[in-house]
């Protein structure tokens, strides 16, 4: 075998090795979200959806995702991230917009295979430190209550659940629009985080 057969073979061996810790690992970066990010969030949004089938929730999997002007709009705000893997592709996203003097989160979705590595706290902590030095005093959100991956999830990132009446005409109507849109309200919550 000459030289050069042995160094394909070390480059093919060393490739397949890299494929195979990229499986096992959750290699990641974040940053502030791209134009040419958008059309591809709604398939990490799918992806991420997919652990509501194993709560019988599975009508959010197949429903609307993101609207992409509203992702649009988040993204020239500078108030959308996205983690991507070593490829630079998106593997979750997390955006928000101003709501009645709070920032609001939009969405936090990280896909499937991501899922418990860290990827959206990560994400969490960044959009945090960003809106934090903007000068939002608070951080809103509306989730399911009980959910594991959900208000349990959040209040470990420090959010607590309030009263929507408290917190004023603007998430009475968001949790209305969720009513309309199939989520018991009843199982869903307010949280907010102060900065």
């Amino acid at each position: 075998m000459d030289s050069l057969s042995i160094l394909a073979m070390a480059a093919a061996a060393v490739q397949q090795r890299e494929s195979e810790s990229l499986k096992q690992t959750a290699e990641y970066s974040i940053r502030r979200a791209q134009s040419w990010d958008i059309p591809l969030l709604e398939y990490v949004e799918r992806s991420a959806a997919e652990i509501f089938r194993t709560v019988d929730l599975g009508f959010l999997a197949d429903g609307d995702t993101v609207d992409p002007a509203a992702l649009q709009a988040m993204a020239q705000a500078d108030h959308l991230w996205v983690a991507t893997n070593r490829f630079d592709q998106p593997i979750g996203f997390a955006g928000g917009e101003y709501l009645s003097g709070n920032f609001h989160i939009v969405e936090v979705s990280v896909a499937k295979e991501f899922q418990g590595k860290g990827v959206g706290k990560a994400l969490m902590t960044t959009m945090v430190e960003h809106i934090s030095r903007e000068g939002y005093k608070s951080v809103t959100l509306t989730t399911y209550r009980t959910l594991p991956w959900n208000g349990p999830w959040y209040s470990r990132l420090g959010f607590f659940e309030v009263n929507p009446h408290d917190m004023g005409r603007d998430y009475l109507e968001l949790l209305a629009s969720e009513a309309q849109h199939g989520l018991d309200v009843r199982s869903r919550c307010v949280m907010r985080k102060i900065l």
